[in-house]
């Protein structure tokens, strides 16, 4: 008899290919609890240190987050309906805040009252003025208890919009920063805030959200001003002592933000690198104590076999690998060692443990370093730890919050026939919060903050303790008690701690009360990182003191690389010859660091053309590698930024250029030229009328030589091609239409098409079409974005689609989304009739055809040719190709029938990173591709061949996703099944 067909369960995103009578069910036991006294001898931690219980149930169930107010009370999140399987109410209001106490002072929590409840998923809190902000999407509560009962009796929303995704992208991480203000992460969900309980109507009667996606946010607590920040990553965000930013991701233990937002967002011309960078130095292994659940050796073994959707990890094994990161904390107490002061820890719940990382500096940031070698610093060998995020305690320890749950995941990513015999939710009435304390930790006498006075709170900025300096920062800042404004600046003068001379400047900034004459003395702190901040701060006092611009002048002269990296940035603030003078001896100096020159080109506003001419006066440093590669940079942003004076300067200094600085001269050309295009300029008619010009004339008449001379290298012949995009249309329109040929090596072709596609005039679409039969499918790409580019080449398109010059099939289906949904109804409604019915390919009937190539034996070399033809254009393997789409390094734990699968139907199960956009700009252009860097003032599209457009806010009119893959369907169409079986047979065997 045979046997029964599998079916598919699809839910969440997620599918499972079920085959009846298939049960799993003595492969997946129960694991049972243990008590608290028991879990406790479960835990394995590096020698100095102990953990300690400190609170369990009943008291406390499901802790995500930790925060203590100023009498040292503990306020905890409890995410009760975690992994509850209810995706259309978005789980269940079981959700609650509790409120832990100490009464008789032992440092164990004894008494638990439920402050607020009823909330979904609550995910993070911070205090201030006597209650909390709580975060429960979509929303950010204020609760307060007013009456003392322990219970909140106020509660309203004051941020709404955060947008409802699963539990492990949810906002999180609220934390007081040092600039008076709640900081927080949006996670990889985003959302469109708003602040509704400050909330003003603008001229359109209406309130403009912000778009958070990919950054994170800070609110004023008493003005309701909602700002988006730097960041952007997934759960677990941490200030150092010295207020920088550290998040990470689920596979990611840390990352560093590298600027402030605000800093970018006032240059709208720059387009900014994406601030969140992996400062982690080394593998992805954990070394876990505890059994493998039985259930993920399950999905490992049905993912491998392709028998269930999504990423196959660590080479094909269930676990030892970062997958379940969150938390990352930078420890600032005073409990532990002092040299564990700066170290980052961070949760890996899939794992059961905790690791550590040192930080040593590396330029203007850091680099991460595994702390413990082939071990962990705190492990259990009981699957239910599952910690989750820390918090600084008023006893400078570490406290720590577990979830404590049997199953620890997204309920979508457990198999619909594992999710049978197993429970997601047992574990909603348990969890633990620890302490981690060093060996021989005496617990210190209990704190009671708010009853202190404002000069006493004043004293505690100088505490070795972190929550000390915070807390009383936070209720200094409540108060605004005037009588604390003369210690504090007595403080910032005289402190002997460098931390409480820094903590002092910012209450005074948070009373109104900072002065010149307090930040003056303090940008010659022998502290480096005071005068750093000092420096920040001094933006407060600008327009008061000429005394103190003289000095952030002379600064950009100090030792220090983080003063003169705050310095490029705080210059920005100042106009005048004299601050441009002091950003480019910055720029002299530092040319080498990208953050650097970042800093100082944000800072070029309205001057990057003086600056280009004080920069390139020095001829030794103009010569060199950095000093030509900046001076482009400021070329293009004297270019785009189109003012006639700062034009004139680059411009002025081109004249003035030896013969013998070419190299220079037309790199700089080549950088304005490019600016002013994209400013579509008038005064490129200027540009022409100067020895620029006849420089630009010579170049490109030398690039037309390259272009076209079929014995260079390939590579030099495509740089040719580019600079071939600054002449007008009319110079080389024609050129360029030749190097489409099919005889010209793919890499010329597609450069063509990317310089034609930039050019307004209509005979470019005539130019592509033309050609379109001599493109292979990787050069087609490029292609189909030149005649998508504007609107006006489509009529072009549908032309050639009717006389059949071009196959609909040859065009990708997210393009095809994109003209069936187009808003003018002459794009949509011939494209309705030409590609409405279009037969393309049913991904199940190609899976069907296509699979007897499983059985097939493959060739290893010339699948290593097949891959190289027809992937390398998104993917990398032995160093051959571009690392745009999933990375294939463990592809092979995917199985034959799991590549197969992801190949021909790659819209099947869909990571959002790398899905399709399109985007609008107010030129008219229009360009796709997968975001792979959003900033304040820029957003990336990256498509095949690493082809990437970096296009200003200022100039995006629509950004839309297709809600499809950026890798197309179809490829069976030029692979045939022997190239299929081989290109496997390949991708099986790389290591």
């Amino acid at each position: 008899m045979a046997a029964a067909a599998p079916y598919e369960i699809r839910k969440d995103g997620y599918v499972e290919k079920i085959t009846p009578g298939v049960d799993y069910k003595d492969r997946l036991p129960r694991i049972l609890p243990k008590e608290p006294a028991d879990s406790i001898k479960t835990f394995h931690v590096v020698p100095g240190f102990r953990i300690e219980l400190v609170a369990a149930e009943p008291l406390v169930c499901d802790p995500i987050d930790m925060c203590f107010d100023e009498n040292g009370r503990m306020y905890v999140p409890e995410m009760i309906p975690y992994a509850e399987n209810n995706s259309a109410e978005f789980g269940s209001p079981n959700g609650r805040v509790s409120l832990l106490q100490d009464t008789d002072g032992d440092g164990k929590l004894d008494k638990s009252t439920v402050f607020a409840d009823k909330l979904v998923w609550p995910t993070a809190l911070t205090c201030f003025d006597g209650g909390l902000f709580i975060v429960a999407a979509p929303d950010i509560l204020y609760c307060k208890d007013t009456d003392g009962d322990g219970r909140a009796d106020v509660r309203e929303v004051i941020i709404t919009g955060f947008a409802l995704s699963n539990p492990n992208a949810l906002p999180n991480s609220l934390r007081w920063g040092l600039d008076n203000r709640m900081h927080g992460m949006t996670s990889t969900a985003g959302g469109k805030l708003r602040a509704v309980k400050w909330e003003r109507a603008d001229a359109s009667g209406k309130s403009q959200p912000l778009q958070a996606r990919g950054r994170d946010f800070s609110l004023h607590p008493r003005t309701g001003e909602l700002r988006l920040e730097s960041g952007g990553s997934q759960y677990g965000m941490s200030f150092d002592e010295w207020g920088r930013k550290f998040e990470c991701s689920n596979s990611a233990p840390i990352e560093m933000v590298m600027y402030d937002d605000r800093y970018i967002a006032r240059n709208p011309y720059l387009a900014a690198p994406n601030p969140l960078v992996n400062i982690w130095t080394y593998g992805n292994a954990v070394y876990r104590t505890s059994p493998v659940e039985p259930w993920r050796i399950l999905r490992t073994e049905l993912r491998i076999g392709g028998k269930f959707s999504g990423p196959i990890e660590g080479g094909g094994t269930a676990a030892g690998y970062f997958t379940g990161i969150c938390g990352t904390t930078i420890y600032t107490g005073s409990a532990w060692p002092q040299q564990c002061r700066g170290q980052a820890l961070t949760c890996e719940g899939s794992g059961n443990l905790v690791h550590r990382m040192r930080l040593e500096p590396d330029g203007v940031g850091f680099k991460a370093y595994r702390t413990e070698e082939k071990k962990e610093f705190l492990t259990s060998d009981e699957i239910w730890f599952r910690p989750i995020q820390f918090a600084h305690a008023p006893d400078g320890a570490l406290y720590l919050a577990d979830m404590y749950r049997e199953t620890y995941e997204h309920p979508g990513a457990v198999p619909p026939s594992a999710k049978k015999h197993i429970d997601l939710t047992t574990g909603n009435d348990r969890g633990r919060i620890y302490r981690i304390v060093p060996e021989g930790f005496k617990q210190p006498k209990p704190v009671r903050l708010g009853s202190m006075s404002s000069s006493e709170l004043v004293r505690l900025l100088e505490h070795p303790n972190s929550w000390h300096r915070r807390t009383a920062s936070r209720l200094l800042y409540e108060r605004q008690d005037r009588q604390a404004i003369p210690p504090l600046v007595k403080l910032a003068a005289e402190s002997p701690s460098p931390l409480g001379r820094m903590h002092a400047m910012y209450a005074l900034d948070g009373q109104g009360a900072l002065t010149a004459d307090v930040v003056l003395p303090r940008l010659d702190d022998e502290h480096p990182r005071v005068r750093e901040h000092a420096i920040r701060l001094a933006e407060k006092v600008l327009g008061d003191s000429p005394v103190v611009r003289a000095k952030l002048y002379a600064m950009a002269g100090d030792d220090d690389a983080r003063v003169r990296y705050q310095s490029a940035f705080t210059l920005g603030e100042i106009p005048g010859t004299q601050a441009t003078a002091a950003l480019a001896a910055i720029a002299a100096r530092d040319a080498g660091d990208r953050w650097v020159r970042l800093a100082v080109l944000s800072s070029s506003l309205g001057r990057a053309g003086e600056l280009f001419a004080q920069l390139a006066a020095d001829q030794k440093w103009r010569s060199g590698p950095s000093g030509i590669a900046l001076l482009e940079q400021l070329a293009e942003q004297t270019g785009v930024q189109n003012q006639g004076d700062q034009v004139a300067e680059v411009l002025r200094v081109l004249d003035a250029l030896p013969d013998g600085e070419k190299n220079l001269a037309r790199a700089a050309v080549r950088g304005l030229s490019r600016g002013l295009k994209k400013a579509n300029s008038p005064l490129l008619k200027r540009l022409a009328s100067d020895k620029a010009g006849e420089l630009l004339l010579e170049m490109v008449d030398k690039a037309k030589t390259q272009a076209t001379d079929v014995k260079a290298p390939v590579a030099q012949r495509t740089e040719a091609v580019r600079s071939l995009a600054l002449a007008s249309f009319e110079e080389v329109g024609n050129t360029l239409a030749r190097l489409l040929e099919s005889r010209q090596p793919q890499e010329v072709q597609t450069a063509a098409l990317r310089a034609l596609g930039r050019f307004r005039d209509e005979q470019v679409a005539g130019f592509v079409v033309d050609a379109w039969g001599g493109f292979s499918p990787k050069v087609r790409g490029e292609a189909a974005e030149a005649l998508f580019a504007r609107p006006e080449r489509l009529p072009v398109l549908f032309a050639a689609i009717e006389n059949k010059s071009i196959n609909p099939s040859q065009l990708d289906p997210a393009r095809v989304q994109f003209l069936l949904k187009h808003p003018d109804k002459r794009i949509r409604e011939p494209a309705s009739r030409l590609l409405g019915s279009a037969k393309l390919a049913r991904r199940t009937e190609a899976m069907a055809a296509y699979r007897d190539v499983l059985d097939m034996k493959g060739h290893l070399a010339r699948g290593k040719a097949v891959f190289k033809k027809e992937c390398s254009t998104c993917h990398k393997l032995e160093g051959v190709g571009y690392d745009l789409g999933l990375p294939l390094a463990t592809v092979q734990s995917r199985g034959r029938e799991g590549i197969l699968s992801q190949i021909l139907d790659p819209n099947r199960e869909i990571n959002p990173a790398y899905l399709n956009y399109t985007l609008l700009t107010d030129d008219g252009l229009t360009v796709t591709g997968m975001i792979t860097a959003e900033t304040a003032t820029s957003i990336t599209l990256t498509r095949a061949e690493g082809e990437s457009d970096t296009v200003l806010r200022t100039n995006i009119d629509e950004l839309q996703s297709t809600g499809l893959s950026i890798m197309p369907e179809g490829l069976e169409k030029q692979v045939n099944k022997q190239d299929m079986a081989d290109l496997i047979e390949y991708l099986m065997s790389v290591q």
